[in-house]
């Protein structure tokens, strides 16, 4: 095996999460795998990370952001560093077994066209519990987040199979991928930028996958629980427009687009209701950032539509699966665990 042909480079973005990095950092210190590195990409954390990282983990390397760039532009700052002929997004409130990197790296190149892989996700406090197995594309435009919260012992899951999108929590991208498609969209700050960079790859005529040979444990917002819930939904809701707008064929768009808006109006209300004025006016919010920014998104979008080597229903047929009714109750409750998964 070649090491330059199969260096890995590990990349953590990093905000206010000391008290993860430890646990983290101390896994891939032990792993079996020898050629890798490890960037921690520091987006202006006040809690003593990098303090502490350089006392204790100086063989890593670590980049300082002078202001949190989010999820997508931490990674990308992270991306320009790496030297690996593949990326390992790796979350800071994570542990990975001794033999990851290796297992992960054995497995890789056995699909053909394999883009981005995501390992198995289980819960760090809860490791009997699957946290993700990625995500389906549905014809609703919400995401069926398979496996969430259900036994990790089930042998549904526990075979490998493509997937609409990845979580980034823990997943391997080739660089040559990323070389073609571009890095992440620094648009999208942080939430569903890890969709919007697998979508682009099913365009260019690669493909995404779970693979659960491999398991990661995760704590689970290690960053994301320090922000309030209207600030998620915006770029929930902002993103998930934003990459439509870019992705998708025209004639897929004209279905989408009203589709998306009236779902998400009807959940805006429901929150109404709820008393999360401040979640529903978060919609509104995302809707005309859209609008503000829809000359810069058909900039992209021309370049996007220019790459494409595969129409939307090639793809889609591969990696849309549509839930029973009740799994949109259990979404919007976040009561996963009462869903029941049908079998692939």
């Amino acid at each position: 095996m070649s090491s330059k042909k199969n260096f890995i480079s590990v990349i953590i973005v990093n905000y206010n999460g000391k008290r993860w990095l430890e646990i983290c950092l101390r896994a891939l210190q032990k792993q079996d795998y020898p050629h890798f590195e490890v960037i921690i990409v520091d987006n202006a954390s006040q809690d003593g990370s990098v303090k502490f990282v350089k006392k204790n983990y100086p063989a890593f390397t670590l980049i300082e952001n002078d202001t949190n760039q989010g999820f997508s532009g931490g990674n990308n700052v992270g991306l320009r560093k790496a030297k690996g002929a593949y990326i390992f997004l790796l979350n800071n409130d994570t542990r990975v077994e001794k033999n990851f990197l290796s297992t992960f790296i054995s497995i890789f190149s056995k699909i053909p066209n394999l883009a981005v892989a995501q390992s198995k996700i289980v819960f760090m406090d809860d490791p009997k519990t699957i946290d993700s197995c990625g995500s389906f594309w549905t014809n609703t435009s919400f995401l069926y987040h398979y496996g969430n919260c259900k036994n990790q012992s089930l042998a549904q899951y526990n075979k490998p199979f493509p997937v609409f999108s990845i979580k980034g929590a823990s997943a391997m991208i080739k660089r040559s991928v990323i070389d073609e498609i571009g890095l992440f969209d620094d648009d999208f700050w942080c939430y569903y930028e890890e969709t919007d960079f697998c979508h682009r790859a099913w365009l260019a005529g690669y493909e995404c996958w779970y693979l659960p040979s491999a398991t990661v444990f995760h704590g689970q917002g290690g960053t994301s629980l320090s922000f309030p819930n209207e600030f998620i939904q915006f770029h929930n809701f902002k993103n998930k427009l934003l990459s439509f707008l870019k992705n998708f064929e025209l004639g897929r768009l004209l279905f989408i687009i009203p589709v998306f808006l009236f779902l998400n109006i009807l959940l805006s209300i429901f929150w109404i209701f709820s008393g999360k004025m401040k979640n529903s006016f978060s919609l509104y919010k995302a809707i005309l950032w859209n609008i503000q920014k829809l000359p810069e998104t058909m900039h992209k979008r021309k370049a996007i539509q220019k790459m494409r080597k595969i129409r939307d229903d090639a793809y889609l047929k591969k990696v849309t699966v549509n839930p029973r009714i009740s799994y949109y109750y259990h979404l919007l409750t976040m009561q996963f665990d009462k869903y029941t998964d049908q079998a692939l």
